[in-house]
């Protein structure tokens, strides 16, 4: 964990610490005291918030509880795999169908963020403040052999995952103290200082069957179908092809709240393409019954087809649902050209984002904004009057407009040639010390201001044209500059680069990881891992991040947040790229199946699909017996 306890290096610093440690919203909720529901209310656990669902809890709001059950459900997946086992890294897994084959203690609210719900848990324990919690085994679950599921059943699966697992099972299970207590009770101790998230990520990992692995190298990749205990069993398999589930009709689980109107498939089939243009192919043709399009200008342009036209595909948009945080051109602040503020503004009045957006893509991205994309977190809006007292120490530091309105980055013409843009970027220079001389922009020495963009994909490459052309009219020598990935992670580690493309998406509830990412002690040329890449040294940016490292509440949680937002989004640390509102979140689909009108707040809601009477009176037929 980052240390928040450095020294303060200014007078105007430590005053504004001091304004604010001296805020909490008072009778806020404490972000650190994780709640458990209360019988006769259906087991929840949740930290922050109250749950929606509670003791009337007996569906889903959008779901069909009366879904009738039958057919198959094709969908495509890309690539190819040679093992099943998707929880090690060895081997090529399929597509993550784990989900369905196992259940965990709690499953995440697909309408809520930082709530859990009930399944092999049929009773959740706080105490400590939520530092020890004790899960209670539902007496009906069991594992598809019959067997039944229980407390050291949860202990070997963390235990394994902890051991074999990816990286991430292995990091997050590291520092956690798990217990059998008895055959129906599990005990979670995390450790001072960590955050409460972990208890919702242990709470919804798989629960793997003891007696299954016992006699299996559980780090060894293998086509043998696995033994789980979820709404679904691994059926047939062919090595890089297909993968199809089969519905469990004795499933523990099946009434339980969480899972009514659900899992309606009798099976559900995964076909394996190379690519998205075949499995797309395969999608026009009828061999497969839903295509999750990712790609925004052939959702656009490729389905003026006569199966369209008539109704037999349908097509639904999702909006992304996941915070999506910065997506960019991250500066090098070390580079003294780019530690002064003007250049790092001119450079992003020279970005050109409004042109390729409708020229290429349609206009179906969106310029992103904030740190914290579509979260909670995001200061998308003119700051309130608290945020504006928090901010009065910096005055200096902030432009007077970021006290009356919300930062945007500057916005072209879409005409390619934005003249009012250019002549901005031009003057900025100019007061930097960069004058166009001879068509090259130039400093007192006459050193030829150049930069590279270092990245790891051609992505890019389309936005990025209308920026370097720009750039060459104002006299700079710009390039991209493409390597492969281990070089580039390589790079990133030494900060050998002037500008890099990076992604950076923030948890779902900021913390002190703020302070790793932005905070001036992680500046240092050489650190391990990410840290603060940019190499930002900014007394503001410390103040709001600490801050936010230390708040106790999610409406702390939500103002700081937005502060340390505002601080980076005024600094242009980053020129702001581009992202997808629907994500995968295009859905065409054969109109062989009925749907719930209503979508749940976080997903897609294809698991409350049903198939048509038709459909189900044929499942017999040559199309499905071609495809089983």
């Amino acid at each position: 964990m980052t240390k928040n306890g450095w020294i303060r290096r200014n007078a105007a610093m430590l005053t504004a610490m001091l304004i604010l440690f001296g805020s909490q919203a008072a009778g806020a909720e404490d972000l650190f005291h994780v709640k458990a529901s209360v019988a006769p209310a259906y087991p929840s656990l949740s930290i922050g918030r109250s749950p929606l669902y509670g003791e009337k809890f007996e569906h889903f709001p959008w779901v069909n509880p009366e879904a009738p059950k039958g057919c198959r459900l094709t969908e495509s997946a890309r690539g190819s795999f040679d093992s099943l086992n998707t929880w090690i890294v060895k081997g090529r897994s399929p597509t993550p169908i784990h989900g369905l084959v196992y259940d965990s203690l709690m499953v995440e609210s697909p309408d809520e963020d930082m709530v859990a719900y009930g399944v092999i848990a049929n009773q959740v324990e706080t105490l400590e403040e939520g530092r020890r919690t004790v899960f209670h085994i539902d007496p009906r679950a069991k594992f598809h052999d019959g067997h039944p599921i229980t407390a050291q059943d949860v202990v070997f699966s963390a235990e394994t995952l902890k051991e074999s697992g990816r990286p991430f099972f292995q990091i997050m299970l590291k520092e956690l103290e798990i217990t059998a207590l008895d055959d129906a009770r599990v005990e979670l101790r995390i450790p001072e200082g960590m955050e409460p998230t972990v208890i919702l990520e242990f709470a919804t990992l798989p629960v793997l069957p003891e007696h299954f692995w016992a006699s299996r190298d559980f780090g060894a990749t293998t086509l043998e179908p696995f033994l789980g205990s979820g709404p679904y069993r691994i059926g047939k398999v062919e090595p890089g092809r297909r993968v199809v589930l089969a519905r469990v009709e004795g499933y523990w689980a099946k009434d339980l709240p969480v899972n009514k109107g659900r899992f309606n498939f009798d099976e559900l089939a995964y076909e394996y393409f190379f690519d998205e243009i075949g499995a797309f192919q395969a999608f026009l043709a009828g061999e497969i019954d839903i295509f999750v399009d990712s790609n925004a200008r052939r959702w656009t342009t490729m389905y003026d087809t006569e199966a369209v036209h008539e109704g037999r595909i349908k097509r639904y948009l999702v909006d992304s649902w996941w915070p999506l945080g910065m997506n960019g051109f991250f500066f090098n602040l070390r580079d003294p050209r780019f530690a002064d503020v003007r250049v790092r503004k001119a450079l992003a009045m020279l970005f050109d984002f409004e042109w390729p957006n409708e020229n290429v893509f349609h206009s179906a991205y969106r310029r992103t904004v904030s740190y914290f994309q579509n979260s909670e977190f995001a200061a998308d809006a003119p700051p309130t009057e608290e945020e504006k007292t928090l901010m009065e120490p910096w005055r200096g530091q902030l432009p007077g407009e970021a006290f009356e309105e919300a930062w945007t980055p500057p916005e072209t013409d879409g005409s390619g040639r934005d003249r009012d843009n250019f002549r901005e970027a031009l003057d900025l220079f100019a007061k930097a010390g960069w004058h166009n001389r001879d068509g090259k922009l130039q400093n007192e020495e006459g050193e030829v201001f150049s930069f590279r963009i270092l990245a790891n994909s051609q992505s890019q490459e389309v936005v990025l044209n209308p920026f370097f052309n720009n750039a060459r009219r104002a006299g700079i020598d710009a390039g991209f500059e493409v390597i492969d990935n281990a070089a580039y992670e390589a790079r990133l580690k030494e900060r050998r680069f002037d500008i890099a493309y990076r992604f950076y998406i923030p948890p779902a509830i900021p913390g002190d990881e703020q302070l790793r990412m932005w905070g001036s002690p992680e500046a240092a040329p050489m650190r391990d891992g990410e840290g603060n890449l940019s190499g930002i040294e900014d007394p503001m940016v410390d103040a709001f991040a600490t801050k936010l490292a230390q708040a106790r509440t999610l409406e702390d949680k939500k103002l700081y947040a937005k502060l340390l937002d505002r601080a980076l989004q005024w600094g242009f640390y980053v020129i702001p790229s581009f992202h997808d509102p629907n994500a995968m979140g295009r859905i065409a689909y054969w109109d062989r199946f009925e749907r719930p009108e209503e979508l749940p707040g976080n997903g897609t809601g294809e698991n409350t699909w049903w198939c048509k009477a038709a459909e189900r009176q044929e499942a017999a037929s040559p199309r499905e017996k071609s495809r089983s």
